[in-house]
């Protein structure tokens, strides 16, 4: 009988515990923040884990979305091929992917163009032309996928430690009632 309530418990505590890890993003070129001194002519973003190949990716200027020209999936790698040269400025690349685990997520890398002699995207007001791209500050990507994460592990542990309780206070009456 011991038994059988201990490998219960176990199971109850330690399955939900194996679903919750996601992919994140380990690794990508450009890295987040990065200013660009050269024409940019692929992104490569890679995962902790193997990539479906419904992945998408865009990048996002400051007046303008660009698209790929080709995106390719392998593993745990997802590479795009640009279609046009980014003109200096601020850009984000957004992409959604869908993990191993079946999970959609996605995410921002937020970095710069700044190539010497390049055409300059239109600036509205002329105070801030002569000031160099700034790239907005964002929280890492795996910063990010970890908040998100800490809030469902923090529910998921809630609802854990209230079955437990219950269990437990389950298990007590029914020894109660046997003695």
């Amino acid at each position: 009988m011991k038994k059988t309530i201990l490998a219960s418990l176990f199971l109850i505590l330690a399955l939900p515990f194996s679903v919750q890890a996601h992919t994140t993003l380990t690794a990508s070129t450009p890295s987040e923040g990065e200013m660009i001194e050269e024409a940019l002519e692929e992104v490569q973003l890679t995962f902790g884990t193997v990539v479906e190949q419904e992945s998408t990716m865009t990048i996002e200027g400051e007046n303008k979305s660009y698209q790929f020209k080709n995106i390719t999936v392998t593993e745990n790698r997802m590479t795009g091929t640009l279609e046009e040269d980014l003109a200096n400025g601020a850009y984000t690349v957004q992409w959604k992917i869908i993990g191993a685990d079946g999970h959609p997520i996605e995410g921002e890398i937020p970095f710069g163009m700044n190539i010497e002699n390049a055409e300059e995207p239109v600036v509205e007001d002329e105070a801030t032309a002569d000031e160099e791209p700034v790239v907005e500050s964002e929280k890492p990507e795996e910063q990010a996928a970890a908040d998100g994460e800490e809030k469902s592990n923090t529910l998921v542990t809630v609802l854990i430690a209230a079955a437990v309780l219950l269990i437990v206070a389950g298990m007590f009456s029914l020894f109660k009632k046997k003695q």
